[in-house]
């Protein structure tokens, strides 16, 4: 319970600007806010909640918060409970309580599970990397998209299979975006066999009028096709599971009303940015009398290309603003920057035409005490050639940030002085085809750097040879594309090594280029290498083993698989790639910054991959197309994720505008504002979409383009701008000059900032300090990743700092769907517990589930998929039976979510316990399943002392965020046999939460730390031969034996 809710007032608007107070403290049932940048819009919506709950009396469960990013969503999260913690009593626990804060499609995803689990529970969301495969995987036999590429080519729509499905991928979305895409299902059930799913899919129809030419009839099979292959596969892509939602709430009255009685208040994060089903979504949970907190900066607009709409924050304006119970408050003060970076931001803000009917106020200079120490630290500078202005960029970094001296150019962060890292400079471009320059010029000087998000992944020599020989592998020779577009892939390869896009060449090439950046290779590792690669793409093709010896290939996992006999029915994506690593050398590459961010790099790669086996079962033959795929698709499209900026490497980030928004720096050097390139060439270039616009009337394509005066584009270089906070450089080279340079040189000058043409030195106006790691960010994350720390410090870095992912076997699934066949038991115990004593109809109604879709494998088929249904079946069953008598006199909480913070290290846990037993409220007991056996290493790979651990946390949980009382918990094994070893009991005392509590907070300390420099821990033996990562880890014990 909160503490009085006068002094909740105080407390919630203390330290606040007068604007900000009123944003926190509106009675308006309806605010929008209009946030500058670095206004502090995240700590106004998080005391906004507070003062829903703390003042207002709202239920927390009754809160929604929709953040743009989950990044964002976590930051958020920490700020409402550090408010919440506040202004509640001393004996009370400050949870979040049920808020939902997250993303719009996640929040979709979890409101149709939760209000038609047995329609959706088992759906996931295909990333972009996962949908290019998928897409791949289907194009022939299920999707019909070769009779679409036809008839687009006829029209002259596209040429060539990518341009083909772009023109796909963009009509299909924009028909979900706008909340218009229908299909009629097939009339039968969905198919549980993915041999079954082909017939299935076409009978479907697009009920949606898109037009009666060629083209957009082809269009309207492919789109009725591919949403249902989505659904028989369990599958959603971000924009279709938000249109899903909305269908559901349309078609389903049932649906509808637990969804309407769920929630009365929502925050919506950069509201500039949505579309319109987002919108529908956004007005699906306010309705007519609930509340809405919308908070956005149409400045910072950026997203148009991908649907989203400002004028969508023009209309809420429009609309609250005259209203009654409507208010718009404006947050002016930038408390990010300088007053200089701040001032010139103003006035290139003006030059946006397009503002919805909204106002554009002036930022102002929140923090007084943040001030330019020499008018160079704000320049714009125009250089001969794109190498100068690299080369300058590089040696001005050299000057921020004296690494061997430990010293950084001082830099004020929460009231101390302190000097920057590399880690606190960014250089942004335009494009992600507009980077290895730079970071060419890093390298000379030894300056640690890592590409963060963009298809500029594809341009690192790194990459390139470990792409090259998983294209050589997968039958793909030569990478295609044309040389001379900037961007392709042979362009890239040409540019970055000087040799033609021939994987043969690309391979010894990368590895000379790599050799003299300080890596480490044997003399044979581009021979051996290329070698792997083809007599893997061989094996694929025949019906017969090959054999090679250890000097012709070193990776024995590989030379066991090559020797196999018989014919190739399925190949696994990644674990060829791990080969190709371990073959490559590259836990041997050395320990220097470059090799970090090489492996960095790689493991963005491994992500990518990722996606070829996310779709499904990969068969040898169909291996090369969705390379190809993935190789079209990531040269132009691919977008890393970043890793979690507390655990990053000390690196500069070298990144896109789009990548760095919601993000700061304190030095950001905005590079290559050149002619053509910003504003880009192509930024009033409609898109083409595959149907009749006559008919499609809702849809105008005009509105994913820019418009003449390059409003995006201009918005795109003010959010560029405000994310520095003290030290800001824009730089161009060439003799064409950029229309924004040509505007920005007096703006620059007019507020006392350098404009030059030439290098201009600024070591000599620096002050420096010691250089210090900001350590005080928060940190979520969950179990899982704590434990793969506590095994192993560096498997946590290959698996959670560098991205590294492992394979996806056969029965990948299979315990989710026996977690979710108990789950469903849970919900409704009595009758199950009925059903016990018929053993033949306990078994008739588990199967009944089943073939429901609440058990479901899409990585497997035929026996293999009988086997495992089967003994799911038995295993629930023989459940039932065990634990008829609690199941009949007890309650239960089923798939209890949770988020547990551990307050002096800010380290907020995230989970879900598979069952809270409601032994005599508030005693309790916390039920853990494991689906396998009893034995550790088959039953959940967790040793006991890990086990007891995964318990405390959720007893954890249970005290803090539950408010509960665990007395115990138990761990049960679905798939023992045994009846003595089904049950082990976890002792949950206050002792023991006490040294779980502990070991968290140590574990998270040596993560702030870095302390990733260690192999298993000694209390696990033999760890090393059953980790993922265990022939490409430099800690490895398996190399090593």
């Amino acid at each position: 319970m909160p503490i009085n809710p006068e002094y909740a007032r105080d407390i919630l608007l203390e330290n606040l600007n007068s604007e900000q107070r009123e944003a926190v403290a509106s009675p308006h049932r309806q605010l929008l806010v209009i946030a500058g940048a670095g206004s502090g819009k995240t700590e106004v919506m998080a005391r906004r909640v507070a003062w829903w709950v703390a003042v207002d009396g709202v239920s927390k469960d009754k809160i929604v918060a929709f953040t743009f990013m989950n990044e964002a969503a976590e930051e958020l999260k920490f700020r409402i409970r550090s408010w919440l913690e506040r202004v509640t009593k001393d004996d009370e626990e400050p949870t979040l309580g049920g808020m939902y804060i997250g993303t719009i499609h996640g929040f979709c995803l979890k409101a149709l599970r939760d209000f038609a689990p047995a329609d959706y529970y088992m759906f996931d969301v295909l990333d972009d990397a996962g949908r290019i495969s998928f897409i791949e995987q289907g194009w022939w036999n299920v999707l019909g998209l070769q009779p679409f590429r036809s008839s687009a080519e006829r029209a002259g729509a596209v040429s060539g299979k990518f341009a083909a499905y772009e023109l796909f991928r963009n009509g299909y979305d924009q028909l979900n975006e706008h909340g218009l895409l229908d299909v009629q299902l097939s009339s039968e059930p969905i198919p549980a066999d993915v041999r079954e799913e082909r017939d299935w899919c076409m009978d479907s129809e697009l009920l949606t009028p898109v037009g009666t030419d060629d083209l957009s009839e082809r269009f309207g099979d492919s789109a009725a096709r591919y949403y249902s292959y989505l659904r028989a596969r369990r599958f959603f892509d971000f924009g279709t599971v938000q249109s899903e939602l909305l269908k559901r709430l349309e078609a389903d009255g049932v649906f509808r009303t637990r969804f309407e009685d769920c929630w009365s208040h929502l925050v919506v994060d950069e509201v500039q940015d949505i579309n319109p089903v987002q919108d529908r979504i956004i007005r699906s949970i306010v309705r007519d009398n609930g509340h809405m907190t919308a908070v956005g900066d149409h400045r910072q607009a950026i997203y148009a290309f991908r649907g989203g709409r400002v004028d969508l924050m023009g209309s809420l304006y429009m609309e609250i603003e005259p209203a009654p119970d409507g208010r718009v408050v404006e947050l002016p003060a930038n408390y990010r920057s300088t007053e200089r970076i701040i001032q010139i931001a103003n006035e290139w803000s003006q030059t946006i035409q397009e503002r919805g009917g909204m106002t554009n106020p002036d930022m102002a200079h929140g923090r007084e005490s943040r001030i330019d120490q020499h008018d160079n630290h704000v320049a714009l500078i125009r250089f001969v050639d794109r190498d100068d202005e690299a080369s300058w960029i590089a040696e001005s970094i050299d000057h921020l940030v004296r690494y061997v001296d430990g010293q950084g150019a001082s830099h004020d962060v929460r009231d101390k002085e302190r000097g920057i890292s590399f880690g606190d400079v960014a250089i942004l471009v335009r494009s992600g085809t507009d980077i290895r320059t730079y970071q060419n010029a890093l390298q000379d000087r030894g300056i640690p750097a890592v590409v963060r998000g963009g298809p500029d992944l594809f341009s690192q020599p790194e990459s390139l040879l470990v792409l090259s020989a998983f294209a050589l592998a997968s039958g793909v020779d030569s990478f295609m594309g044309n040389e001379d577009r900037q961007g392709s892939l042979p362009n890239r390869i040409r540019t970055t090594l000087n040799v033609d896009s021939r994987a043969t060449e690309v391979i010894p090439a990368a590895v000379i280029e790599l050799r003299q950046r300080g890596l480490t290779f044997s003399d044979d590792t581009a021979e051996r290498l290329v070698r792997l690669s083809e007599a893997i793409c061989r094996r694929n093709a025949l019906d017969r083993g090959l054999r090679l010896r250890e000097e012709e290939v070193f990776c024995a996992d590989a030379r066991r698989w090559l020797a196999r006999g018989g014919a190739i029915r399925r190949v696994f994506p990644q674990k060829i790639f791990h080969w190709l690593l371990e073959e490559a050398g590259i836990a041997d590459w050395g320990q220097n910054a470059y090799a970090e961010t090489a492996r960095f790099h790689i493991g963005q790669i491994s992500k990518l991959i990722k996606g070829i086996e996310t779709s499904g079962w990969t068969p040898p033959n169909s291996l090369k197309w969705q390379t190809i795929a993935l190789m079209q698709w990531g040269s132009s499209r691919a977008r890393s994720e970043a890793a979690p900026l507390l655990v990053s490497p000390d690196a500069v980030s070298i990144t896109t505008i789009h990548s760095a928004k919601g993000l700061e720096f304190s030095a950001v050097f905005l590079a290559d504002v050149n002619a053509q390139r910003f504003p880009s060439k192509l930024a009033k270039q409609q898109v083409s979409l595959p149907f009749d616009l006559d008919v499609v009337t809702n849809i105008d394509p005009a509105r994913l383009a820019d418009n003449d005066n390059y409003d995006d584009e201009r918005r795109l270089l003010y959010v560029a701008m405000t994310r520095a906070e003290r030290y800001l450089f824009v730089t161009c080279s060439g003799r064409r000059r950029s229309r924004f340079i040509t505007e920005l040189e007096p703006i620059f000058r007019n507020h006392g900032a350098v404009v030059n043409q030439g290098a201009v030195d600024i070591a000599p106006s620096l002050i420096y300090s010691p250089i210090s790691v900001d350590t005080e960010a928060s940190f979520a994350t969950s179990f899982s990743d704590l434990r793969y720390y506590t095994e192993c410090p560096q498997d946590f870095y290959m698996r959670v700092v560098m991205g590294f992912t492992p394979t996806i076997g056969q029965e990948f699934g299979y315990g989710r769907g026996v977690h979710n066949l108990l789950r469903a038991i849970h919900q409704n115990p009595a009758h199950w517990a009925a059903l016990a004593g018929d053993r033949a109809g306990l078994n008739e109604a588990v199967i009944h589930l089943v073939d429901q879709g609440m058990f479901y494998l899409r990585y497997t088929t035929g026996v293999p998929l009988e086997n495992l249904r089967r003994k799911a079946i038995a295993g629930v069953t023989e459940y039932v039976v065990r634990f008829a008598e609690e199941l009949g006199t007890l309650e239960f909480e089923p798939e209890k979510e949770f988020e547990t913070l551990i307050q002096e290290e800010q380290l907020l846990i995230s989970g879900a316990i598979d069952v809270v037993r409601l032994d005599d409220p508030p005693r309790v007991t916390i039920v853990d399943f494991k689906s396998g056996d009893a034995d550790e290493d088959t039953g959940s790979g967790l040793t006991h002392d890990l086990m007891a651990m995964q318990i405390g946390v959720y007893g954890l949980a249970a005290v803090h965020e539950l408010e509960y009382e665990p007395q115990q918990g138990l761990v049960r094994y679905i798939g023992e046999t045994n009846p003595d070893r089904m049950e082990i009991t976890v002792d949950l005392t206050d002792d023991q939460l006490r040294y779980v509590r502990a070991q968290l907070v140590e574990t998270a300390r040596n993560i702030r730390d870095r302390e990733f420099d260690h192999g298993p821990s000694e209390q696990i033996e033999g760890r090393c031969f059953g980790c993922d990562f265990k022939n490409i880890c430099r800690r490895s014990q398996v190399r090593r034996s």
